[in-house]
């Protein structure tokens, strides 16, 4: 066969191929419609993806489950493609960290959400042992919980994020701790029940919140990696960070707090504290 009917027949073989279908990466479902929480965690994944020229789309998962259920679903490979979530030692080892924190760093500085007549209490509070005799709420899945329990704090469980707000609100627990980055807004919701964020304190302890991939899908892990890393060269990672970010932050006035510094046992020892360029410091 001469080499022009060869090519001929490559071709013709191709075109006759079904399309390659673009790979779908499945996220978590949103816990409530009105949760605008993972806005920017879906936006960041999708421009990794976009920038190692993938045409991958994201897809929620068809149900909504808590925390650990969905780092179920990750293991097993079903429903579940990625999670962005706090990391541990435990979590680095059942699962692929992508070791770039999407929120750099500020998951891990936490406000206190408080009923309104309660700020006087709180400003009155001399130091962290004095914080430490009330009582906080987290749900019972979240590393957070077992952070402030090994520094101390009085935590009752719940049983999932909605109950948080209304275990304060009913007076089982004096504050909710929760991320600078998520209170705000949280605070809107419930301002006509009086819960306010209050305004003295400052939890902190060295954490990440990572993106996750099953260990059955290495290649997946490596073109968000790539993807995240190309971001952060180029700059768009910072400018997407600080449109979601940082005109709240200044609002925040972090540096004007009293400051609880915690531990956190449970960071793994590959954290790249060292690395400044990938983490927000408070003014």
């Amino acid at each position: 066969m001469s080499n022009s009917w060869f090519c001929l027949l490559l071709c013709l073989m191709f075109c006759l191929m079904p399309a390659a279908t673009a790979e779908t990466v499945r996220y978590p479902a949103i816990e409530d419609s009105g949760d605008h929480r993972s806005d920017y965690a879906i936006a960041l994944l999708e421009l990794a993806l976009k920038k190692t020229g993938s045409a991958a789309s994201l897809q929620s998962a068809g149900i909504r489950v808590s925390r650990s259920r969905s780092l179920q679903l990750l293991e097993t490979g079903v429903e579940v493609d990625v999670v962005w979530t706090m990391t541990s030692i435990e979590r680095e080892k059942r699962f692929l960290p992508i070791r770039i924190p999407i929120y750099k760093g500020l998951g891990s500085y936490r406000l206190l959400l408080i009923r309104a007549d309660e700020q006087a209490r709180f400003t009155a509070l001399k130091d962290q042992a004095a914080l430490r005799q009330l009582m906080f709420s987290q749900v019972h899945d979240w590393v957070d919980t077992e952070v402030l329990r090994h520094n101390k704090f009085k935590v009752l469980d719940a049983s999932s994020y909605q109950s948080l707000f209304q275990m304060l609100l009913h007076k089982r627990v004096e504050a909710v701790p929760r991320s600078v980055l998520e209170i705000a807004a949280e605070q809107q919701q419930f301002a006509d029940q009086s819960l306010v964020i209050e305004s003295d304190w400052l939890l902190h302890y060295p954490g990440a919140v990572y993106f996750f991939v099953s260990n059955k899908k290495p290649q997946l892990a490596q073109q968000i990696e790539r993807g995240l890393r190309l971001a952060l060269k180029d700059g768009s990672f910072d400018l997407l960070f600080q449109k979601h970010f940082v005109s709240h932050l200044k609002k925040m006035k972090l540096s004007d707090r009293k400051l609880a510094e915690l531990e956190n046992p449970f960071l793994p020892p590959e954290t790249p504290l060292a690395k400044s360029a990938l983490w927000y410091q408070p003014e």
